[in-house]
């Protein structure tokens, strides 16, 4: 992508080298007969063009990352763009005729906000880091310093003018400089903005010798900053598109460590179910019916026998025996597991049991080598008004209930009886 931006920077540059050395063109249609189309109007036109695309161009990439120096390259391009017309000779009306005394403050204004918002721009366009604190604080300071010199142009007061000029070498050092530190730092963003703003600070400075030492202003500074600013605007579009590219990059991976923080701290790493935690928000987020605690039968002599490979194949079989249902399932530790049950009390029952006797099938179908049939015990608690922990520790008391009575089976005690669901068939 960058490559095929930086060649039609390059043929664009050729097409308006050859364009300024040509003559101008009449009219060649009766449409507009008795016109002529000059190529410093044309240029003008040009560059007028080039500002609105990078204002386009710049909202663009805001709409995916909301980044700061968007907005602040966006607002230089549209004073570009006012200070190009007002110097240009269109009719802006009688308050802003070409003489009046109200178009020189205008185009006084914009000339120094063009320079103002760049120390903004630079502190918000550079990677963090890049520059030191002491030079980000004076960024800050151009803008209020500039704005605060713009009557001199319009005054003539010499002390004032000497100020001025002091405030605008100082402040044209101060890019220079940022520059070279963020670029001596490793800053990317840097060498595109040296290399966008090298003719423009070599017209200012130009420009600055001429009216301190020479005293007179430099005649063809307006023919060269349009043509330094044209390039600026490509070659910062250039740069800003690889900034987007790199923060895109990073805003991604951010995103994916974030997920995989997330996965982390929310889900088992051996079955892929929700750990504690996660069923804890769930239970929060959607109070379930019942809470059931199901643990494996006999667990220990399948580690002891087959070894704990096997044992990890078993719990893995069981954690997708009990996901094949409509229940929150969570790994809570071991051979542990929990669910969040949802229904009537005859519906939960039933649907734990399903789970429950549903593992022996998982687990003779996945870990062929086992001697013994997998069984499971499960303690069901209706939650009512209870709270996650009241609940999980009535269920771990039923589970206990139902290992003491022989394992295998389903306990959810009642006022009037223990209802035990016994060994059955698997289904």
């Amino acid at each position: 992508m960058l490559g095929r931006t930086s060649s039609r920077i390059t043929a664009g540059l050729v097409v308006l080298t050859a364009a300024w050395t040509a003559a101008p063109a009449n009219a060649q249609s009766s449409f507009a007969d008795h016109t002529q189309m000059s190529w410093d109007g044309a240029l003008t036109g040009i560059f007028l063009g080039l500002l609105v695309f990078s204002v386009v161009y710049n909202t663009a990439f805001y709409s995916v990352l909301r980044e700061r120096f968007l907005v602040w390259q966006s607002l230089r391009a549209l004073i570009y763009f006012a200070l190009t017309v007002g110097l240009s000779p269109l009719d802006m009306g009688s308050a802003l005729g070409t003489d009046s005394v109200a178009r020189q403050i205008y185009l006084c204004i914009l000339f120094d906000l063009s320079i103002a918002v760049t120390g903004p721009f630079i502190r918000t366009y550079i990677e963090p880091g890049m520059v030191s604190d002491r030079v980000y604080r004076m960024l800050g300071w151009t803008g209020p310093l500039i704005m605060l010199t713009t009557p001199a142009m319009l005054l003539g007061w010499p002390v004032y003018m000497a100020f001025r000029n002091v405030v605008l070498v100082g402040t044209l050092a101060l890019m220079a400089y940022t520059l070279a530190q963020a670029w001596r730092r490793g800053s990317r963003t840097a060498r595109f903005q040296a290399a966008a703003w090298t003719a423009v600070m070599a017209v200012y400075g130009i420009s600055l010798y001429h009216d301190i030492v020479v005293g007179t202003p430099f005649p063809a500074f307006l023919f060269a900053l349009f043509c330094a600013l044209g390039l600026e605007v490509m070659l910062t579009a250039l740069g800003i598109a690889d900034r987007f590219l790199r923060l895109k990059r990073q805003h991604d991976e951010a995103r994916a460590t974030a997920s995989a923080l997330h996965v982390i701290a929310h889900k088992d790493p051996l079955t892929g179910l929700d750990n504690r935690r996660a069923i804890e928000r769930a239970f929060a987020d959607r109070r379930p019916y019942a809470i059931a605690i199901v643990d494996l039968d006999f667990f220990k002599a399948v580690n002891d026998h087959h070894g704990h490979d096997v044992g990890d194949r078993v719990i893995q079989a069981a954690g997708a025996a009990l996901a094949s249902g409509n229940a929150e399932v969570g790994r809570i530790g071991g051979e542990e597991f929990v669910l969040l049950l949802y229904g009537n009390a005859q519906e939960v029952q039933d649907q734990a049991e399903r789970l429950r006797q549903r593992i022996t099938r998982y687990a003779a179908d996945r870990v062929p080598e086992l001697i013994r049939p997998v069984t499971a015990s499960v303690g069901l608690v209706l939650v009512g008004e209870s709270s996650f922990g009241v609940a999980m520790k009535i269920a771990d008391i039923n589970l206990y209930t139902a290992k003491g009575a022989g394992r295998n089976r389903l306990v959810l005690p009642t006022p009037a009886k223990l209802v035990a669901a016994g060994p059955q068939r698997a289904v």
